[in-house]
């Protein structure tokens, strides 16, 4: 497949040279959208706010160079995953080996070669949807479709530190079918299968919004995350999802229901006051996931006792 067959791709130059700027766009606009920066500094924010495929980063820039800018990029997790190539005047060894201990996936010496600059970046791209895809199978749970348990862990560290920063809440959800293996036992575990399915579509409706973000925890749990979301908007979206599985109506003559329903255990990560630093909140940010994750399963728990079908929210 070559750049005229591929899907899109959003490049990011970063150069101080505008007479490469002007060169380079003319040879990249042929593999979708390409984006400029003038500065490590400009690169770094604009990649912290829009997606991009790969990166070509001129090493040697003023204030900040681009080994110094890919070190950075390789400490955050927002940003590590992103390809890089270097472009450098050098082409000594020393130049080379130090670009590729960085992190860069490939290297390029300046002056630039026409054919040989859309060749790398056509190999690159290719490579980077191969792995992009490897990296999403394996967040993936394979009978649902739904996030898996290792996904919604990464998740749950960006956005609670998100949530800390910009000082907003998150909330989650602790989601469990109830009298499944009672279920299982009744119509067998192909009909078990298939009613996970369904219940995984419900939770795609309830929980619908782009940031929103639902995952298949282990056997018949769930978890859904929701940034920017108070107690109140979590209570609304437990609402929801309790609505969405009456309106399904799935079969389920073992629960006293009737029907496939769930219980759910909500609660919310606040965001810290202004007065309060954000390091005094926890330890750590996984600190602060596990005391969310476990007022929430003391929540679903109360929900089982009382009955089922029901959602119960957090203390604080």
């Amino acid at each position: 497949m070559n750049e005229n067959t591929s899907p899109p791709a959003t490049l990011l130059l970063v150069d101080d040279d505008p007479s490469i700027i002007q060169v380079a766009s003319r040879l990249l606009s042929d593999f979708g959208r390409c984006r400029f920066a003038r500065s490590a500094a400009d690169a770094l924010r604009l990649l912290r706010n829009e997606p991009v495929d790969l990166v070509l980063l001129d090493a040697e820039m003023p204030e900040m160079g681009g080994l110094e800018m890919l070190g950075l990029m390789q400490k955050s997790s927002e940003l590590a995953e992103i390809p890089v190539v270097l472009l450098t005047s050098h082409r000594d060894e020393a130049t080379e080996e130090a670009a590729f201990a960085a992190g860069a996936v490939d290297y390029l010496s300046k002056p630039i070669r026409p054919g040989v600059l859309k060749a790398r970046v056509s190999t690159q791209l290719r490579l980077s949807r191969a792995l992009a895809e490897v990296r999403r199978l394996s967040r993936t749970d394979a009978l649902t479709g739904l996030a898996n348990r290792r996904a919604m862990q990464e998740r749950l560290e960006r956005e609670v530190l998100r949530a800390d920063r910009l000082r907003t809440s998150t909330s989650v959800l602790m989601i469990d079918i109830d009298h499944f293996k009672a279920f299982n036992d009744l119509y067998g575990h192909v009909a078990g299968d298939l009613a996970l399915i369904k219940v995984a579509e419900c939770m795609r409706k309830a929980a619908s919004r782009a940031n929103d973000f639902c995952a298949r925890w282990g056997g018949e749990e769930f978890v859904v995350l929701l940034p920017d979301t108070d107690s109140d908007g979590a209570m609304a979206v437990a609402a929801h999802l309790h609505l969405a599985l009456a309106e399904l109506a799935h079969p389920h003559e073992a629960s006293p229901q009737g029907h496939l329903s769930a219980s759910i255990g909500v609660a919310t990560h606040a965001a810290p006051s202004s007065q309060q630093p954000i390091e005094s909140v926890a330890h750590t940010v996984q600190d602060r996931i596990e005391h969310l994750l476990g007022r929430a399963d003391a929540a679903l728990y109360r929900a089982k006792s009382a009955g089922r079908a029901c959602s119960e929210l957090a203390s604080a």
